[in-house]
């Protein structure tokens, strides 16, 4: 930010100032009219930065593997539904769509928000999608009062009538009128009934600084990041007025890449009156942006947790089939699964209030067939197993039980055109067979059973 003092004889230079590192988030107690509510981060816009650094100003490396964490979390769809009836709902209110929301929300923010609209009779209800930005933590003048939110789309302009916050109860199973709100945050030891902190927000920093890198680059290329020369004029120092109009003067006939580079204009007094032109020895930045590069990606994967070949185009650094999809089930394992469980035991939780007892459940990138084509809805088999999957139901309305259907899908997968767990999948869908039952029927081999185990550890609770 360029500061200007207005005195009759400017400084001979003008002062500039840097943006400091990043700052965690601090809460405060806010009371702006009517509104009193729990502030988040600095001028209650540390989620609006969050959602910067992902959208504009931060790591194209961050962008990434945020969405690939949130499609590996609910981009494969839901897992088939048996009842009907819940089946229809999902649909209706499209819970696939509403997750794949979530779960962007949750990696960016490690939180989510689900608006639950009651119905007039109180017996069903609707489920929508509410950023969690928009949502601040509503403060009680009693005890006895309930929870409650703000909501507003511009929290820096709530004065105007369009961001003007509105009132959203917490949702109360109790109380089934209205709109009400199931706000949900990953635990952390700092605080567990607050606001969410990120996963990655160690490595902010360096989110900013792999951002503040391309500038540099850009810089270089457009005009020069730094001035090649210092101007001079030592036949005193004119006003401020009248530096601002040779400024502009120059800049007007000398900017662009025809005059690549920048000039650093001075004035003194005394001294030969003619203009010195003084080159400017450059400190070798790019060289240690160039360093600074792996280092950045380095702590962002780590802060991750997100093995970097996932995601590299780089040759070299892609790592063979076999050992990408170790990383994925390792990743699967240890960090994917957690947070899929999270996601459904929140809509999950709010289902049984309304009497579904069938949990939703998501897929895995291991329930794609690798014959398979992704799609918005989930996965879309390969034309062998269509036909398949056709023919059987085809013979179970034909047949008796439908004996003949499964017993086409077991030939079909002993002679290799229908994979094990596509012929599980079309027996659990077709028949409702259960997944292991199914897969054993399919030839599928079973582990070995020691007729005696002898425990040679201790338990320790």
């Amino acid at each position: 930010m360029n500061e200007e003092i207005k005195d009759e004889k400017a400084l001979p230079v003008k002062i500039f100032t840097f943006n400091e590192a990043y700052i965690p988030p601090v809460y405060k107690f806010e009371k702006k009219g009517d509104y009193h509510f729990l502030s988040w981060g600095a001028s209650n816009q540390y989620p609006v930065y969050v959602l910067e650094l992902y959208n504009n100003y931060g790591s194209s490396l961050n962008r990434a593997i945020i969405n690939k964490k949130s499609k590996l979390s609910a981009g494969f769809g839901l897992k088939p539904i048996m009842d009907e009836r819940l089946r229809l709902w999902c649909e209706k209110n499209r819970i696939s769509h509403l997750f794949k929301y979530l779960a962007k929300d949750f990696e960016l923010y490690n939180g989510f928000c689900i608006e639950v609209r009651w119905s007039r009779d109180g017996q069903s209800f609707e489920l929508g999608y509410i950023p969690l930005h928009t949502i601040r933590i509503g403060l009680k003048e009693e005890e006895e009062d309930p929870d409650y939110f703000w909501y507003s789309t511009d929290w820096s302009n709530i004065k105007k009538p369009e961001h003007e916050p509105e009132y959203i109860k917490k949702y109360d199973p109790t109380d089934r009128t209205g709109r009400q709100l199931l706000y949900y945050i990953e635990p952390n030891p700092a605080h567990t009934n607050l606001y969410p902190i990120p996963n990655y927000s160690t490595a902010i920093n360096w989110i900013d600084l792999d951002y503040q890198i391309s500038k540099f680059h850009v810089n270089q290329v457009r005009q020069g990041f730094s001035p090649s020369f210092i101007l001079n004029f030592a036949n005193g120092i004119p006003t401020q007025d009248e530096q601002n109009m040779f400024f502009r003067e120059f800049q007007r006939n000398y900017k662009g890449a025809d005059g690549a580079g920048k000039i650093m204009i001075t004035y003194s007094d005394g001294g030969d009156s003619k203009p010195e032109l003084i080159p400017i020895q450059l400190n070798n930045s790019d060289e240690r942006f160039l360093m600074l590069q792996s280092q950045v990606v380095e702590q962002i994967t780590m802060a991750h947790e997100f093995p970097i070949s996932l995601i590299s185009t780089e040759p070299g650094k892609l790592g063979s089939s076999s050992e990408r999809k170790e990383m994925m089930a390792e990743l699967q394992v240890y960090y994917t699964t957690q947070r899929q469980e999270q996601l459904e035991y929140a809509l999950n939780s709010v289902l049984k209030d309304i009497g579904f007892t069938e949990p939703l459940r998501l897929k895995q990138y291991s329930d794609v067939d690798e014959t398979g084509l992704l799609t918005d809805e989930g996965t879309i088999p390969a034309a062998e197993d269509l036909n398949v999957q056709e023919k059987a139901q085809a013979e179970l309305k034909g047949s008796v039980g439908g004996v003949q259907g499964i017993l086409s899908i077991q030939a079909s997968v002993a002679q290799g055109i229908t994979t094990i767990d596509s012929g599980s999948a079309i027996l659990e869908l077709i028949y409702g067979i259960p997944p292991v039952v199914a897969r054993r029927m399919l030839g599928e081999p079973q582990p070995i059973q020691p007729t005696e185990t002898i425990n040679t550890t201790n338990t320790i609770i």
